[in-house]
């Protein structure tokens, strides 16, 4: 059996073929966006454990590969294929596209993405040490260099201290297992 001769795929037939059973749907985002919004008959793969966990992958079937704009689903297609299976599908436009489609959505209540949670944290912390520098002591400012620095730090690293620790606060827990791996 040869590469599929389809590198993607339509919202509308990725649910129609997944609601069927002619194919599998697999969702690389991370866990916290998975949880924010996702098609209910998904698993979720993130793409950081794409290598670790392609043998959960059937090849028997279609495995069409999804994320929110299309990008990291792409990515996904390539890395596996590169792995020499066969029959992975991008899914166009990703979780974008379908919940503009009106596709069935699942979401967990009042999940939010970390990197969002991590914005509103840091500015947060910016504008109160800010807002302490102004009024209280002028030492408070380098409370808010201090979140600048570590914001650019972060970005060239590519780690976030904040992201791990809010990873493992309650609210960011997923309700269950089978939120992710259906």
């Amino acid at each position: 059996m040869a590469n599929t001769v389809t590198d993607s795929v339509t919202v509308a037939d990725a649910q129609k073929q997944t609601q069927q059973g002619i194919a599998n749907l697999f969702d690389v985002r991370n866990f916290d966006e998975y949880a924010v919004a996702h098609a209910p008959s998904s698993v979720c793969i993130p793409l950081s454990d794409l290598e670790r966990r392609a043998g959960e992958i059937p090849t028997d079937r279609p495995a069409f590969m999804i994320c929110r704009s299309g990008n990291r689903s792409s990515m996904a297609v390539e890395r596996l294929r590169a792995l020499g299976m066969i029959n992975i599908v991008n899914v166009d436009g990703g979780m974008n596209a379908w919940e503009k489609s009106g596709l069935p959505v699942l979401r967990q209540r009042g999940a939010m993405p970390l990197e969002r949670q991590v914005r509103i944290v840091a500015g947060a912390l910016v504008f109160g040490f800010s807002l302490l520098g102004f009024f209280v002591a002028h030492g408070f400012f380098y409370g808010a260099a201090f979140i600048g620095f570590m914001l650019t730090f972060t970005g060239i690293l590519g780690i976030c201290p904040m992201m791990s620790v809010l990873k493992i606060m309650p609210w960011n827990r997923v309700n269950s297992p089978a939120t992710c791996a259906k």
